[in-house]
């Protein structure tokens, strides 16, 4: 039986907000790896061993790195994880299947849209409003 041990990983910047995304082999993850928001922010660190990966995110919401403990089996067999900030809540990364992860970007991107349109701060026409 062949397994694909590629994920799609997608991460709130935790210093300019963007969402970064990426492909993640877990199996090549035995050499640690970081991956950089395109404001050069390091988003992401992952490494394995022993089945197991370690996952660490900084923060948007509350400023600290969070570290994540997975078993690979689980990331693979999982469609989506959503990692959370444990102080807060506030969702800061997806991981899973590309299609679901992309989804799930793009949903919360819309529902921020929404959100901020309906507060006043931005105009879907004129895009920001600045009182």
């Amino acid at each position: 039986m062949i397994m694909d041990s590629s994920i799609r990983a997608a991460v709130k910047c935790s210093e300019c907000g963007r969402y970064t995304s990426f492909h993640i082999n877990l199996f090549e993850a035995k050499r640690p790896t970081s991956r950089r928001c395109s404001c050069g922010n390091i988003v992401f660190k992952v490494s394995a061993t022993k089945g197991e990966v370690d996952i660490d995110i900084p923060c948007i919401a509350c400023g600290e790195t969070h570290r994540y403990k997975y078993k690979i089996k689980d990331l693979i067999d999982k469609s989506v994880n959503i990692l959370a900030c444990p102080v807060c809540g506030m969702e800061i990364a997806f991981l899973g299947k590309e299609y679901l992860v992309d989804d799930m970007v793009n949903r919360y991107m819309d529902d921020m849209l929404e959100l901020l349109t309906h507060l006043g701060v931005i105009d879907k026409t004129k895009r920001w409003v600045i009182k």
